[in-house]
């Protein structure tokens, strides 16, 4: 009899719970979504670090639009890009797996003689999202404006419909998708992946929004030469640092054009009417930085302000903000967006879906199904002209540079910009985190990526160049 009283009780705990459970996650979260039948827009954009966004808590409003956004979704603190350049970011992104796994490092800045330059093209084996939503009968558009991010490189890779004119502005790129309108609105569902370029170097300023951020004694002369004094944007360096207001400049320049493209995104969402039955997704490749260690930049280091990244997602129904802290990757969009939509992730995926991690946050104060995930670590790497791997924890960062042997460690929580080399201080910690890094890099798979030479027009090699991309 009591046996039978102990299972009643149970029943009556769990049912209630379980009921509790689907209807916090149909109603407050959107995760158990009425119909897995939606849309999915993923935009990724272009050297955005996420200090710089309103809804990150900076100081300036440089993204209405997708604070709105974020008002209604999910939005996650500690994102970091498994590279602090596009290319190898890019195809994490779509894969699921690490520059290491993939073999995407070395880019057209990797230059072999005057005119011959180099990218690899990720291997066949690797199934990216665009084809996994293709075979579940979704209608696929790519849009992205970056040299790094071609159909020659295989991004068009599970496309219907794929463009990737270099360097256009994002109103440049809208006009792209709206010229499919007809296509986008004929699918019974669809996935669009837009990369906007700006706010990549150089930085223009875009009005109205430079003019709340310079003072009013700079000329839109002054703005637009600010940089081209100079012949590279490292020798900024020493001028930033005696003259503060030109850092100050400087930066406001970045700041606006990502106004820019925020107004753009809102634009775009009005115009396809993507508020209704859509995931949405904005996050970006890497960050930028203004000085912060020494550089102008992003493409030379695996600091914070290179790789941590902002990433929003706006679930189907949800209607309020969720936020997030716990740390996540890049890897992570993928396995989310098929989570979402009910579809078993490729053998390949290295990434877990961010729906529980969100779960997690919502529920009974982080104790809820919290524990499963507290020991992941995350990678960032970076192999062009120098080749650096770090690992990430909760509360700290190890940096190890493979072509002169010497390595940095940061506590994070109590340092978080980086600056304390702690390599002499803590030594278990150091080798500890040191034999975690080599052993993950030993052990993680390769899947060979195809050499890929190629020559560049005049043109072209000095779009480039002016980019900082080729020297």
């Amino acid at each position: 009899m009591k046996r039978y009283s102990f299972i009643l009780i149970i029943g009556l705990i769990i049912i209630p719970f379980s009921c509790f459970i689907y209807f916090f996650l149909s109603h407050n979260v959107g995760i158990l979504a009425p119909t897995k039948d939606f849309n999915v827009v993923l935009i990724s954009i272009d050297t955005l670090r996420s200090d710089h966004l309103s809804c990150y808590g900076y100081h300036r409003k440089t993204t209405p639009t997708i604070d709105k956004i974020a008002e209604k979704g999910l939005i996650f603190k500690n994102v970091f890009a498994p590279s602090s350049w596009t290319a190898p970011s890019v195809v994490s992104l779509l894969t699921s797996v690490y520059p290491i796994n993939h073999g995407v490092v070395s880019g057209i800045n990797y230059k072999i003689n005057q005119t011959l330059y180099i990218q690899e093209i990720f291997s066949d084996e690797l199934t990216t999202l665009s084809e996994i939503l293709k075979a579940h009968d979704f209608t696929t558009f790519g849009v992205t404006s970056n040299y790094h991010l071609s159909k020659k490189f295989g991004f068009a890779r599970g496309f219907d419909y794929f463009d990737s004119p270099p360097c256009l502005s994002a109103k440049e790129v809208n006009e792209i998708i709206y010229s499919w309108k007809d296509e986008i609105k004929k699918s019974d569902k669809f996935f669009l992946w837009i990369h906007y370029f700006d706010p990549h170097y150089p930085y223009y300023p875009k009005l109205p929004w430079i003019d709340q951020y310079t003072q009013k004694t700079l000329t839109k002369k002054l703005r637009l030469s600010l940089y081209e004094t100079w012949e590279s944007v490292e020798q900024l360096i020493p001028v930033f640092k005696k003259h503060p207001v030109i850092l100050s400049n400087f930066i406001a320049l970045y700041d606006s054009e990502i106004n820019y493209v925020d107004s753009s995104i809102g634009e775009l969402i009005q115009k396809l009417e993507l508020e209704k039955n859509t995931l949405i997704i904005i996050t970006a490749d890497h960050g930028e930085e203004f000085t912060e260690h020494d550089f102008i930049g992003h493409g030379e280091n695996l600091y914070r302000e290179t790789i941590r990244v902002p990433l929003i997602i706006k679930l189907p129904f949800s209607d309020r903000k969720i936020i997030i802290e716990k740390q996540v990757s890049l890897l992570d969009v993928m396995p989310t967006i098929l989570e979402a939509l009910n579809i078993k992730p490729p053998k390949q995926t290295l990434g877990k879906s961010l729906l529980e991690k969100a779960v997690s946050t919502s529920l009974l104060n982080n104790s809820f199904l919290s524990g499963r995930n507290t020991s992941n670590s995350n990678f960032s790497e970076l192999d062009t002209e120098k080749t650096l791997k770090s690992i990430i924890t909760p509360e700290w960062k190890y940096i190890y540079n493979y072509g002169n042997n010497t390595d940095e460690l940061y506590n994070i929580k109590t340092d978080p910009l980086e600056l304390y080399n702690l390599t002499d201080k803590e030594p278990d910690k150091r080798h500890q985190l040191r034999n975690q890094l080599f052993k993950w890099a030993s052990n993680s798979k390769k899947y060979e990526a195809k050499k890929n030479s190629f020559k560049l027009s005049n043109k072209e090699a000095e779009e480039l160049k002016a980019l900082g991309y080729v020297r």
